[in-house]
């Protein structure tokens, strides 16, 4: 009869702290998850895979970039965007060169709009202003904060 009633006591405490640990879940998505929602879109917004949002950008044919630097002549390359937000997206970008005494030759700048899962390739021409031994070529998406680059100099030679 002893351990008859010690075991009801624990069931007793534990449907007790049960019941205290549901009406605090309650209580918390009612308060921030609830948000005017109904329960069943609360739910299926916290157990639904949301998509991961990204941008490519990249350089076409990589293994043929520009690696001279030589006074006017002129060199090209390609880079590509790749909308993979799912939503229109705008994309100003920058193109300049960056010597290493910090001077930087503006080559280009500009804007587009993509839809989801559209790619953009922007054709790039430039012929350096002035001699450099070594410079980095910056391909800069300002409003995503997202670069590319690659080098250009003596140490490709």
């Amino acid at each position: 009869m002893k351990h008859s009633r010690h075991a009801m006591r624990i069931v007793i405490v534990a449907i007790t702290i049960f019941s205290l640990i549901l009406i605090f879940e309650l209580i918390f998505l009612g308060k921030y998850v609830w948000n005017g929602s109904s329960i069943s879109e609360s739910i299926a917004m916290a157990t639904t895979v949301k998509p991961e949002t990204f941008t490519e950008l990249y350089f076409e044919d990589h293994l043929k970039l520009p690696k001279d630097t030589i006074l006017e002549k002129s060199n090209s390359f390609k880079f590509t965007v790749h909308n993979l937000e799912y939503k229109d997206m705008d994309y100003p970008y920058e193109v300049y060169i960056a010597s290493s005494g910090g001077k930087l030759q503006m080559i280009d700048k500009g804007t587009f709009t993509l839809k989801h899962d559209q790619y953009q390739t922007v054709l790039e021409r430039y012929t350096l202003e002035e001699e450099i031994k070594r410079a980095k070529v910056v391909v800069d998406l300002t409003s995503k904060k997202q670069q590319i680059d690659f080098w250009i100099g003596e140490e490709n030679k």
